[in-house]
């Protein structure tokens, strides 16, 4: 193992992977691609080619016909369900204007006229005609209503009043009504309106008195464009016909062209009705010259209530030519098939002789890391199958590792020395491990070692350590003197698991626990972490449900100055009491209440508070408060700091903003503005945990930092381990000469008390001296300490 200043040197891959896994690694790496002994035939692929190109051209006119079929098939359906939604619309207009009929009809036969002089005389009332016009009002698409008399004379007219003096007894309707045989309404052919002059189909309904007398008529014209003008609305087809004919074949509308100019002789009537009728099919083929030149698929369907039917039709032509088009795509594509199965042997055959090396050079790839030449995630999770399904196999120990501020390295560096680092990195881990044991990069920061000590629970551990240990000595990179460190997750096999995926989950909840821990630690999977996972998530779920109700409290930990043991300030600390798991510890709460964003409302409203409740302080006792990352991110942190210390009335020497190494590592030009703002402003700035991360004294040169705040797993062992005895001198030997104002937070004992104030430790803080206390008690507190 090296220790001290490291210089990086590029590694050699091939040394790394014969250090870490011994030499027969790569010929016994699982899935490695065989040689192919023999190459297939170039008459083989030919044929195979041939074979293939035949096979596509039977199923594809195979398809072909289907699809030609099923085209037509869908045209004919689709027709057909236009004639029936048309002739319910039809039928339903019609029955409309029937109803109203009926319902004039029964006015008639409850009034009780039984001559056609009373019929007149009633019908030709001025009441009567308004009851008409009423009627009327409900019926759109009807153009008028009218009464004829049993002589064929008009008696009321809703255009007008009085009606005019007009004669129908000649049209074909009232010759069929009043001839008393079949039935009681008529729809007429399209004639035209003796009192308007336009097209009309009239619907007629014969009115009789009670022993069967012929009374009269009544009438409901319809406009023939009306029809063929809500035809026309429908989406046709180019080729499209619509048209509404009665059961002798006489054509009451059509679109397009009109019915009107459509010949209506009794042979063209018999032809229409004999091609429309004759059949019971609902949709069949018409000859060209029956409804228009073109020969036509059409789909009849009859009125429900009237003797009228729907016709919609397409030519045949039209729905061959879409059905061509459903085809070509298929035929098209075949081709293409074809020629790029050619295209495709042809480079088979082509490139043979190379396909070998390079399947051998991709295998290689896909299983290696480029950057650091380790294996990589799909390379070690292959490994750690094949170790576990030896029979007989060893126990083995699993240990996941997670570089510490890396990000901050990439951020403030650079990526090419990130890149620089992980490659020293590798190397380490390579000197570091046993001669067997195997070393990947499972991406980013994240490397994973296979550990063949581990018959008992030292073995791992040790190996373990050796690595936090040879990580954590400096990297010179590039001129660049960079600290890094490492957690160390460790699973074993068979205690933890005995497959890849169970002990991937053990050793990364084990990694979870060390960095929980804190940094530069390793931990042993243990059967709780996934409940302590889960805790974590619990909680992600409740912190806003606490900011809502109100579960956060300010707690103020007291400050003492080391010389005088006098009170010095406080340190304002986020306490959370839940409903009903009580108090929730900080280290596990705080971290998600920075990770979830909330960090931004919460350090807000502590900083209030803070200075509200310095204010009541007398001078020159200071308030100290810790400033989050995410705080400054956002751009307001100056503001919200002016806007404390104006609602409070706190002076701004008062005042101790605590901030992070990785706050200033990554810095930019508002962070620095807000930074120099405060110092200018008289408010002091202290540097939290200082020697716990990426410990940089060029800030603490720039930035005119007034305090170092040491951290407590320092103070911890500051009595009993000579390693960190030397690094807390050496903070505060550099403190005195920056002439730096130092913290010694967590100090527990009188031992640690003792020590610090000998070192020249300028401010203490711990439960020894003094536990968080809420606001009223650190007013009692400055009341008896400073009367």
């Amino acid at each position: 193992m090296r220790s001290g200043l490291f210089s990086f040197r590029a590694p050699s891959p091939t040394s790394r992977l014969e250090d870490a896994a011994g030499n027969d690694r790569r010929d016994t790496s699982p899935g490695l691609v065989p040689r192919q002994r023999h190459q297939r035939p170039r008459a083989l692929l030919i044929g195979l080619g041939v074979l293939i190109c035949a096979i596509i051209c039977v199923g594809t006119l195979a398809l072909s016909s289907r699809l030609y079929r099923q085209s037509f098939a869908d045209h004919r359906r689709e027709v057909h369900n236009l004639a029936i939604s048309l002739a319910e619309q039809t039928d339903r207009a019609l029955l409309s204007l029937d109803n109203v009929q009926r319902s004039l009809a029964e006015r008639v036969a409850d009034a009780g006229a039984a001559t056609p002089q009373e019929f007149a005389a009633l019908l030709g009332q001025k009441a009567f005609h308004r009851l008409m016009r009423e009627k009327m009002s409900g019926l759109p698409h009807v153009d008028a209503l009218s009464v004829i008399d049993s002589s064929g004379r008009l008696v009321s007219f809703t255009r007008h009043w009085p009606a005019p003096n007009i004669d129908v007894s000649n049209r074909d309707y009232f010759i069929v009504l009043s001839s008393m045989k079949g039935p009681a309404s008529f729809v007429s052919e399209p004639v035209t309106n003796l009192a308007t002059g336009a097209v009309t189909i009239i619907l007629a309904r014969r009115v009789t008195s009670a022993d069967g007398t012929f009374l009269g008529v009544l009438l409901g014209t319809m406009e023939q464009a009306s029809f063929e003008q809500n035809f026309a609305n429908i989406d046709l087809q180019p080729s499209g016909l619509i048209a509404l004919v009665r059961d002798d074949g006489a054509l009451l509308a059509r679109v397009p062209g009109s019915a009107a100019h459509f010949p209506r002789d009794a042979a063209a009537r018999a032809q229409i009705a004999q091609a429309l009728f004759g059949r019971q099919a609902s949709d069949q083929m018409v000859a060209a010259g029956i409804l228009d030149e073109h020969e036509r698929v059409v789909a009849v369907d009859r009125l429900a209530h009237f003797p009228l039917a729907a016709v919609m039709s397409d030519s045949v032509a039209w729905l061959r030519g879409e059905a061509l088009k459903s085809v070509l795509p298929v035929v098209v594509a075949a081709a293409l098939v074809c020629i790029l199965i050619g295209l495709i042997i042809f480079f088979v055959i082509r490139q043979l002789d190379g396909e070998r090396a390079y399947s051998e050079k991709e295998h290689h790839r896909a299983r290696y890391d480029a950057l650091t030449g380790l294996p990589n995630r799909l390379f070690f999770s292959e490994r750690l199958a094949s170790l576990l399904a030896r029979p007989g196999a060893r126990p083995l120990a699993l240990l996941f590792i997670d570089l510490d501020y890396f990000k901050t390295v990439n951020d403030t560096l650079g990526h090419d020395i990130g890149d620089a680092l992980l490659q020293g990195v590798s190397e380490r881990l390579l000197d570091t491990v046993a001669p067997h044991d195997f070393v990947a990069r499972l991406g980013g920061d994240e490397f994973a070692i296979i550990c063949h000590q581990a018959d008992d629970d030292l073995g791992p551990e040790a190996a373990a350590q050796s690595i936090i240990e040879a990580l954590r000595a400096p990297f010179l990179l590039e001129h660049h003197q960079v600290l890094t460190g490492c957690s160390v997750g460790i699973a074993l096999s068979p205690r933890d698991g005995t497959d890849v995926a169970t002990l991937l989950k053990c050793a990364d909840l084990a990694l979870y626990g060390a960095k929980n821990d804190g940094r530069g630690n390793a931990r042993r999977f243990e059967a709780d972490m996934g409940a302590t996972a889960r805790a974590r998530r619990d909680i992600e779920l409740h912190l806003h449900e606490a900011w809502e109700q109100r579960q956060f409290r300010v707690v103020y930990q007291p400050i003492f100055e080391a010389t005088s043991g006098r009170l010095a300030g406080f340190e304002a600390l986020l306490r959370w009491h839940h409903p009903t798991r009580g108090e929730v510890p900080p280290e596990r709460f705080i971290p998600v209440v920075e990770e979830s964003g909330l960090i931004l409302k919460v350090g807000n409203w502590i900083l209030n508070e803070a200075c509200r409740a310095a204010a009541a302080w007398p001078d020159p006792l200071f308030i100290s408060v810790n400033v989050s990352p995410a705080q400054f991110r956002g751009g307001h942190t100056y503001q919200q700091v002016g806007d404390a210390l104006a609602a409070s009335g706190l002076v701004p020497s008062r005042l101790e903003l605590e901030i992070t190494e990785s706050l200033l590592l990554k810095a930019d030009t508002s962070v620095r503005t807000a930074l120099d703002q405060f110092r200018a402003e008289g408010i002091i700035l202290a540097l939290d945990d200082f020697g716990t991360g990426y410990s940089s004294l060029r800030y603490l040169q720039i930035l005119n930092i007034s305090r170092l705040k040491i951290d407590q797993s320092f103070i911890r062992h500051v009595v009993d381990d000579r390693h960190t005895q030397a690094i807390v001198k050496a903070i505060l030997s550099l403190a005195q000469a920056l002439e730096l104002k130092t913290t010694a937070e967590g100090i527990e004992n009188e031992a640690q008390l003792d020590f610090l104030k000998r070192e020249g430790c300028t401010h203490l803080q711990g439960y020894l001296l003094g536990p968080p206390m809420s606001e009223e008690e650190a007013c009692r507190l400055v009341r008896d300490r400073l009367p």
